[in-house]
């Protein structure tokens, strides 16, 4: 009874509340709701088809890039070489891109970029690589993956060091000196004559200097210096480095500190002359004719195994070239008929004893054979050396100061003196025929004292001489 109530209640209170009874629909509004589903599916299929559908277009040719900035390769101090980035250059791959359609499907050849991966397959080596090629996008669209033809390159690495080389050759074939002149190779120069050179440590190695190349035409009269930015890479046989395919090597292909050279050509008039000798210190008892046959003819110069006579005394003379780089000088050197070493003393020639001279310092003259000096020696095939004595007591003391005494050390004694000429001109001089003197000119003070003694040959000789003049000792005291 009471649950009759209750439905009786409830059913009396849902007929007061305003609930609105169902439309009828109307054949439009059936239309419309048709249309909309229609649209909706068509648009859903739009947003599959374009958007969330996969691609997979194709490119082809495209152009190799090698960074190797800030990748592992760089940080293990490593280079391509030459050879391998003209190879990298000259090749392309061809590319099937897969990926959504709405993010790579308007690609086109110049959005992408095929590049060496120098991280991934990197060994810090150097020699030959084989290395990976990728895909990006340059506007950073991203795809699926990327199928590359080919897919790797095998380049040449080598770690790249440096080092200072010398610039130290000239090519200059349109340069030419006057016809009395001669281009001075060895003496071209350089300015820098050294520069600092980086690049692969294999072709680094290979490098022993720099040939600067001359395009200049001219006929040289004298030195002149030219500027060039053309240069060669050579090794040690003066050979140009060259590529794998024999290709010289390019200036840019080093990392250098200078790249412009001058370069200063020098012309030298050279002449070759005899070498002779003056001999000085003559005494009035040789004559010009003894000093000529007696002691010029038989002067020799020896440079090793080979013994060379004086000019105009033979045949075999020895001989050195004589440069000069100033035209100025050019007259000097064809006024010359021969080249004298410094002068010889006549008393310092002792038959077979080695007598060596230099040449002298001639500014603005040199001498490309290097010869600083030659030897000397007196020819003893008939000449002699004799001993001869002096009297002490009779030796005339010349020159004296009157505000000096001269004692003799040995009054009572004799002086030893050496003699040397021909045998026959040696018979004839005897001890009584020799007469002596002391020049004292030169001595201004007291004490113990040596004096050279000057000594005179007698007249009926002439081609004999004293070796190494004997000393007199005496002592120089206040006058009495």
């Amino acid at each position: 009874m009471q649950l009759k109530e209750t439905k009786a209640a409830a059913k009396e209170l849902l007929s007061e509340l305003p609930i609105r009874k169902p439309r009828r629909l109307k054949r439009s509004d059936i239309t419309m709701l048709i249309l909309s589903l229609v649209f909706a599916l068509i648009i859903w299929l739009y947003i599959a088809v374009t958007i969330y559908t996969e691609t997979s277009p194709k490119f082809t040719k495209l152009p190799i890039t090698a960074d190797i900035t800030n990748t592992k390769a760089s940080n293990y101090g490593l280079q391509l070489l030459p050879e391998s980035e003209e190879y990298i250059q000259s090749m392309t791959v061809d590319c099937t891109l897969v990926g959504n359609r709405a993010a790579i499907g308007g690609l086109s050849r110049s959005d992408l970029e095929a590049y060496i991966d120098f991280d991934t397959d990197i060994i810090d080596r150097t020699g030959v690589q084989s290395l990976p090629i990728k895909i990006r996008t340059k506007n950073g669209a991203q795809f699926t993956k990327a199928e590359i033809t080919p897919n790797r390159i095998t380049v040449k690495m080598d770690h790249f060091t440096k080092k200072e080389v010398p610039v130290s050759d000239a090519n200059h074939p349109n340069l030419s000196p006057d016809q009395d002149a001669i281009i001075r190779e060895d003496k071209i120069t350089y300015s820098p004559s050294k520069i600092e050179v980086r690049g692969p440590s294999e072709l680094l190695n290979k490098l022993d200097h720099i040939c600067v190349n001359l395009s200049d035409s001219e006929t040289l009269t004298e030195t002149k210096t030219f500027e060039s930015g053309n240069f060669s890479y050579l090794d040690s046989d003066d050979k140009a480095l060259t590529d794998s395919e024999g290709k010289e090597l390019s200036s840019d292909v080093f990392e250098i500190s200078a790249n412009r050279f001058s370069v200063t050509i020098p012309i030298y008039y050279s002449r070759k002359f005899p070498v002779s000798v003056e001999i000085t210190g003559i005494p009035g008892s040789i004559d010009e004719a003894a000093l000529k046959d007696v002691i010029y003819r038989r002067l020799r110069i020896v440079s090793g195994n080979k013994t060379f006579s004086l000019p105009g005394y033979g045949e075999d003379n020895m001989t050195i070239t004589i440069e000069t780089s100033n035209i100025n000088n050019k007259v000097s050197l064809e006024d010359r008929s021969s080249y004298n070493t410094l002068p010889i003393e006549l008393s310092d020639l002792v038959p077979g004893k080695a007598i060596t001279r230099s040449f002298p310092d001639a500014e603005g003259f040199e001498s490309p054979d290097n010869i600083s000096s030659v030897t000397f020696r007196l020819d003893d095939t008939d000449i002699l050396t004799e001993t001869r004595w002096l009297k002490n007591s009779e030796i005339d003391l010349q020159n004296r100061n009157d505000r000096f005494g001269y004692d003799l050390k040995s009054p009572d004694g004799n002086t030893q003196v050496t003699l040397c000429g021909t045998a026959e001109e040696l018979a004839m001089v005897d001890s009584e025929d020799l007469k002596a003197y002391v020049n004292l000119i030169n001595i201004t003070e007291k004490g113990n004292k040596t004096s050279k003694i000057n000594v005179i040959l007698p007249d009926t000789v002439s081609g004999v001489w004293v070796i190494k003049p004997p000393s007199l000792a005496l002592n120089v005291r206040d006058a009495e």
